[in-house]
């Protein structure tokens, strides 16, 4: 059952996030036939799935979902945006709920009193006259005549008690819906007796539709009314319960019954004779068919002959004894047929728990560590005498795991790809939901959204993403009086757009709104001493804007929900950093801003260059290294704020590893008096990082640090070498 809740759990967030889209589309296009149709099957199907747990909250809040989109679509009701609220809401408590359901718990308590709520003020669109649904189950039906079969199973009842008469008229299209009428009636508590309902109006065979049930059920129960309301609870509408007086027991319905009954279980179980076995068990047979008819067990009459020959085929009488006992007993025989099996559908998907997959890459990245030491041993091996022979077997070797290992990493690593669609499809409720709120237009355009990036990628981009669309809708955008008056239109537009580069993934957020004044964000920083007037005053423009990520930075006047707490951007660079990609962020007055996002496409095992500086060895991500260079100390310029070299007509300020670490050492030149340069890409700008030599390049598993080292920013990690030595994992974006 734990696997299936999984499975429903992930399922459900599918199909709830379908409902949303769904809904924000029909809220374009109310006359999307195609769009309705989605997404009623949507609703359908989320309720069909609850049913299978108890969930009665849930499943009673989707039933009047449902039932209010089967009006629209029937036309009996108008989709409105208030309606579109009301569906929203919904859905997000049913969101709600499923949470609750995952940290253990069910659908009771505040929650699910909400979803009951919200249910009867749904049903309340449909029909505003009764306070529960359309049919209840606690409303009292008038008097209807019982079947003579049904008073002949009450009168040999003769408990006493109230019984209760129970007609079941289930959906057409119940079996949609997880529903399975006929078990859910057999399964009745307290029944006595039962049947099935067929129409009068069958349609011609070549008309019928086999999956739309047509058949009704009625029976008579001496179970109590809250143990019948519990039982149909998921299909309440589609119940009725009368009450019905106990009639009084015909002692002679079927005349001396228990020794009737004892004479034919003597007979079952007397000894075989081949020449008469088969007329004996056919001719108790019979007789216990006459008996169950007389007592009213309409179905068990008609088990029984199929009971009789299975006996005679398998030898075995167990059935047979248990209806002769449930006829003593005047209950249900507890013995059912075995249901066969049904195949399982072939698949052409597997659901995988991550952890598997993560523990996966964890093993894969290990062997990558450990591939690393088969260089180191090589060299070794060189050293004794006659190695040569065994080294050049170990790098045979050592070519051929590599060469498996970096296969098996990429298989693992396309499993954990998914697309940025994941994320991209919570913007249109967001969007619509910040637009009304702050009485906005805005004409949301999503793009890439087929991009993919490793799970965990995808995943810590949302937080990021909702920062700063939150802040082009509160602090971008223009209300229409404003873009009116600015000569624009007046729905604004936000553009959130994806795209793969080599081995990064590229995210833009783009508004055509109010832009930024670079002039404002210096006074502003200033004014919040985040910066010193003289500093900001030698800022570019570009440079200016770039300000905002400084945390405690803020332009709201005032204090809201949405914005002027000074947390937001700052949040956003250093998620995106922890990620160890870049943010910048580019803008004019009146012309829009734009904030773009470079990220790698996964940060489970990170390929380093590894480097030296006065005697200690660093690793540094390579997808933040743009070239190598060995320069001529003469090349290498002086400017205001500190050396630079000009490269392919840019100038890229240096700064020396040692100094950035705090190291005295000076750094080492080569014998031809040149300085090792590393050109890293940080934004859109190039910086020089000057260390002592260059080392190879590998595959590492980057380990977080604890303690002390964990508040040094200018490191992100560390790794384990091949050679079994801990090296120190850089944080570009921190050494400036």
């Amino acid at each position: 059952m734990s696997r299936l809740l999984d499975q429903f759990l992930a399922e459900a967030r599918e199909l709830l996030q379908g409902i949303a889209t769904g809904l924000m589309q029909l809220e374009r296009a109310p006359g999307d036939g195609d769009a309705m149709n989605a997404l009623f099957r949507c609703v359908h199907t989320l309720k069909g799935n609850s049913g299978l747990f108890d969930f009665p909250e849930m499943m009673r809040l989707l039933h009047a979902a449902e039932d209010l989109m089967d009006a629209v679509r029937g036309g009996s009701l108008a989709f409105t945006p208030a309606l579109a609220d009301r569906l929203l809401g919904a859905a997000d408590l049913v969101s709600a709920l499923c949470d609750q359901v995952e940290r253990g718990g069910d659908t009771r308590g505040p929650q699910g009193e909400a979803a009951v709520a919200l249910a009867t003020s749904l049903r309340a669109l449909l029909a505003p006259s009764p306070e529960e649904g359309t049919r209840p189950l606690a409303a009292v039906q008038p008097a209807i005549d019982l079947p003579e079969a049904a008073l002949a199973a009450a009168r040999v009842h003769g408990g006493g008690e109230a019984l209760h008469f129970l007609r079941y008229t289930p959906a057409a299209d119940c079996y949609f819906s997880g529903d399975d009428p006929l078990h859910a009636v057999r399964q009745a508590p307290g029944r006595i007796w039962g049947r099935i309902v067929a129409p009068t109006d069958w349609p011609p065979l070549a008309e019928l539709d086999a999956y739309a049930n047509r058949l009704g059920f009625e029976l008579l129960s001496t179970a109590p009314r809250e143990a019948l309301d519990r039982h149909f609870r998921y299909v309440a509408d589609q119940v009725t319960i009368v009450p019905v007086p106990p009639p009084a027991p015909q002692a002679d319905a079927v005349p001396d019954l228990p020794a009737l009954l004892a004479t034919q279980r003597a007979t079952l179980l007397e000894a075989d004779r081949p020449d008469w076995h088969p007329g004996r068990v056919r001719a108790v047979v019979a007789v216990l068919v006459n008996t169950a008819r007389q007592l009213g067990r309409t179905a068990l009459a008609e088990q029984l002959p199929a009971l009789g020959e299975a006996f005679l085929r398998d030898d075995d009488v167990a059935p047979l004894l248990a209806a002769v006992d449930a006829l003593a007993a005047h209950q249900a025989p507890t013995p059912e047929p075995a249901r066969a099996e049904e195949p399982a559908a072939a698949r052409s998907s597997l659901r995988v728990d991550q952890a598997r997959i993560d523990r996966l890459l964890n093993l894969v990245g290990e062997m990558a560590v450990a591939r690393n030491a088969l260089p180191y041993l090589a060299r070794h091996a060189a050293r004794l005498d006659g190695g040569r022979e065994l080294e050049r077997e170990i790098k045979a070797q050592h070519a051929a795991i590599s060469r498996i290992t970096d296969e098996l990493q990429a298989a693992i690593m396309q499993i954990r790809m998914m697309p940025v669609a994941l994320v991209f499809e919570r913007f249109p409720r967001l969007v619509r939901d910040l637009a009304r709120k702050l009485g906005k237009q805005v004409d949301l355009v999503l793009e890439g959204e087929e991009t993919e990036a490793d799970k965990n990628i995808v995943e810590s981009l949302s937080d990021p993403l909702v920062h700063m669309v939150r802040n082009s809708l509160d602090h971008g955008l223009e209300t229409p009086e404003e873009r009116r008056a600015a000569g624009k239109s007046e729905t604004g537009r936000l553009l959130i757009r994806a795209g793969q580069e080599g081995d990064r993934i590229r995210i833009e957020i783009r508004d055509d709104g109010r832009g930024i004044d670079p002039a404002r964000i210096r006074a502003r920083a200033v004014e919040r001493g985040l910066i010193a007037a003289e500093a900001a005053a030698q800022l570019s423009d570009r440079e200016a804007v770039q300000l905002v990520f400084l945390p405690g930075f803020s332009t709201a006047a005032a204090i809201s929900d949405l914005s002027g707490r000074g947390v937001g951007m700052d949040v956003v660079r250093t998620a995106v950093e922890r990620l160890h990609g870049d943010i910048a962020l580019e803008g004019s007055p009146g012309q829009g801003t734009s904030v773009r996002i470079v990220l790698p496409l996964s940060v489970a095992v990170t390929r380093v260059l590894v480097i030296e500086s006065d005697g200690q060895r660093f690793a540094l991500p390579i997808d933040g290294v743009v070239e190598t260079l060995r320069v001529p100390e003469a090349d290498i310029q002086g400017m205001a704020n500190g050396r630079v070299i000009v490269r392919r007509g840019r100038i890229v300020p240096l700064r020396a590893l040692n100094a950035a670490l705090g190291v005295a050492a000076e750094p080492r030149r080569n014998s031809a008096g040149e300085l090792a340069i590393l050109v890293l890409q940080r934004g859109d700008e190039q910086v020089g990082l000057i260390v002592d030599d260059f080392r190879e390049t590998l595959d590492i598993i980057q380990k977080p640090l604890a303690g002390v080292l964990a508040g040094i920013d200018a490191y992100s990690g560390s790794t384990l070498m091949g050679d079994g030595g801990v090296v120190m994992v850089l944080n570009p974006r921190r050494l400036w």
